[in-house]
């Protein structure tokens, strides 16, 4: 049976080899993206990030080891929740499509390897639906969604959850927490207060609510329970007791420098801000009272859990931190563990066999090329700031990088070693954007309070001078060729579109001309010759003769998506809202889609890289890594 299925085979190549078509492109992995709480199987723990679940081994000298993760089993959306029960995980999950909603079962029998077991989406047949979190009580497993309510499956058969709703009571779901026979579930309301509703379980599939409170949302920023008090951190350290959920009470408050989460350890609780730990004393409710401050690097935690002896933060420039929790007024670190892939990926490139990925929050993400493996971090030298920093896009040249943080400006750093990058200088600019990059020149544009491109003269980078520049509505991306630079302007307050601009003289940049067929660009690649542009027009993208500089022309559309757009040869790669398309653009006129692949969240951005694969940036949902067959590309060799 297999002689016949082999000669097809060689049939197959001889004939692929004689056309030489380029190869096809398979989804390999997603990595990274949005942080969820961890939870814990002995020594083992599982963080959500985006589409998918990574697996952590606490090892006795302190580290934890990234072992496993369903990087090729990804959910149709990113992670929201996670809780456990027994060899079993379950995550919430949610994308942008109105089908992307619903459970992730895993098993983790072999705890290293968690492995995904089904998605069951079924749960509701509403248009729309935004599952937040997850818990367990009592046998069942609740499904708790901000749109649709409340929804209850048994787990008598744990690996096939099967949900009825149980409340239609909707809200903010954002965490939930189950003690005894109640159930809190705590949220951020659309008026930035902090909401906390409390149900009895008593009789599982009718959740009754015992209370409900909306705090302030500035002293409870993060709200953390833990019965009959609940523990706000913000701009304070406040206490609510909630021993009567019918007569909800403040108790104590004390002003705290601002934390963005925080961790309950006994009688005191950990107060998590931009730099470091506060520890108060919480043994009196009505009298918290501050303990001391620790230096531990905690800039931009998004995700933490207490779990035995261990206290863990996750955080948005990722790093994975583990604390000694055994003595809480002296909080130590343990060790520091990378995220892989970055938790807020906004763009990548590669240099040999390294992948730099901008990390939105701080700098890069230094990984190999195509598994995304953790290599280093690169931590730039602008103030720990999530919105002074903003990291956007990544542009190489030589032996140079280039950073645009829409909070500061634009960081230069030195790659000759791409594993170990140095910063050579910065130049402030607000509003930072696109950039690209040739020789003594970097071409930067800005996306806020009206469009332009600067030319800035990096010759020498530790002062790097602004020289010419050009008013546009919006810059989103740049590319660059020959004697010009190719603008994807977006429109704002006037129209937008593919602008051409001459930097033969960099004091001068002049627009050549303009193409009509798209008033908002939001993407542009050119492809190696210059003869063509592609880009991104809402819900098309445009492929465009632009040989003529002065007079780019139409040579087609695809009309079925347009967020952002790559160029290699022939085919372009085009995201969309919920969508990465392989298009074949050999008959320019006609493009024909080869394939289609889902994507958990909306493509922010696109690159055919140097390795020969295809990165989608999806933010919360991480990053999707394609590449070409090999059986097909070995023979195109």
């Amino acid at each position: 049976m297999k002689a016949p299925h082999s000669a097809l085979l060689l049939s197959a190549l001889a004939c692929t080899a004689a056309a030489a078509p380029p190869a096809p492109t398979s989804f390999i992995a997603s990595r990274g993206g949005n942080l969820g709480d961890p939870v814990s199987a002995e020594n083992y723990v599982y963080l959500p990030t985006g589409s998918t679940l990574t697996a952590w081994n606490r090892l006795s000298d302190g580290a934890v080891q990234l072992v496993g993760d369903t990087r090729s089993t990804p959910a149709d959306g990113w992670l929201t929740g996670l809780v456990r029960q027994g060899d079993y995980l379950y995550a919430s999950y949610r994308g942008y499509s109105a089908e992307a909603a619903g459970v992730a079962v895993y098993s983790i029998a072999d705890r290293a390897h968690p492995q995904l077991l089904g998605l069951y989406d079924n749960y509701s047949n509403a248009a729309i639906r935004m599952p937040e979190s997850i818990a367990i009580a009592n046998g069942y497993l609740y499904l708790l969604d901000s749109e649709q309510g409340i929804f209850a499956s048994p787990l008598a058969s744990p690996a096939l959850p099967a949900f009825s709703r149980v409340s239609t009571d909707w809200g903010s779901y954002d965490h939930a927490t189950v003690q005894g026979n109640r159930l809190y579930t705590v949220g951020r309301t659309f008026l930035s207060g902090t909401a906390l509703n409390i149900y009895d379980l008593t009789t599982p599939l009718a959740p009754q609510l015992l209370g409900a409170t909306t705090l302030d949302g500035y002293d409870n920023f993060r709200l953390k329970v833990r019965a009959p008090y609940a523990y706000g951190f913000g701009l304070a350290m406040n206490i609510t007791d909630i021993g009567d959920p019918a007569n909800i009470l403040p108790r104590g408050r004390i002003d705290t420098p601002v934390a963005y989460e925080g961790l309950l350890l006994g009688d005191h609780a950990w107060g998590v801000g931009l730099d470091g730990l506060d520890v108060w004393n919480v043994a009196n409710p009505d009298q918290p009272a501050q303990a001391g401050h620790f230096t531990i690097g905690t800039f931009a935690t998004d995700a933490t859990a207490v779990l035995g002896e261990d206290a863990l933060l996750a955080t948005r420039a990722d790093r994975f931190v583990r604390l000694d929790a055994t003595l809480p007024t002296t909080p130590t670190q343990r060790s520091e563990s990378q995220l892989p892939a970055g938790t807020a990926a906004y763009d990548l490139s590669v240099r040999g066999d390294t992948a730099l990925v901008l990390g939105n929050a701080y700098g890069l993400n230094i990984a190999k090329a195509g598994d995304l493996a953790p290599l280093g971090r690169y931590e730039t030298s602008l103030e720990p700031s999530l919105q002074g920093r903003a990291f956007e896009q990544l542009a190489l040249d030589g032996n140079r990088a280039y950073l645009t943080s829409w909070g500061s400006g634009l960081v230069i750093a030195d790659i000759a070693n791409p594993r170990q990058p140095q910063e050579l200088g910065f130049w402030p600019y607000g509003f930072a954007t696109a950039v690209v990059a040739r020789g003594n020149f970097a071409y930067v544009g800005r996306s806020t309070n009206g469009g332009e491109l600067v030319v800035v003269d990096v010759s020498n980078p530790a002062q790097p001078q602004p020289r010419g520049s050009l008013a546009s509505s919006k810059i989103l991306r740049l590319a660059l060729h020959g004697n010009h630079v190719f603008i994807a302007d977006e429109a704002v307050d006037g129209p937008g579109s593919l602008i051409l601009v001459d930097i033969s003289n960099p004091d001068a940049p002049v627009e050549t001309s303009r193409y009509t067929g798209c008033n908002s660009v939001s993407d542009v690649a050119v492809d190696p010759s210059g003869r063509r542009a592609l880009i991104a027009c809402g819900e098309f993208a445009h492929l465009v003769d632009v040989s003529n500089r002065a007079q780019p022309v139409l040579l087609g559309i695809y009309t079925d998506g347009g967020r952002t757009v790559a160029l290699r040869g022939d085919r372009a790669f085009i995201g969309s809202d919920f969508t990465l398309d392989e298009v074949d653009l050999a008959n320019p006129a006609q493009p024909q889609r080869l394939q289609r692949w889902n994507l958990a969240a909306p493509a922010m951005r696109v690159q055919a890289a140097a390795d020969g694969r295809v990165y989608a940036m999806t933010g919360l949902a991480g990053v999707y890594v394609f590449e070409p067959d090999r059986i097909f590309a070995d023979t195109q060799q």
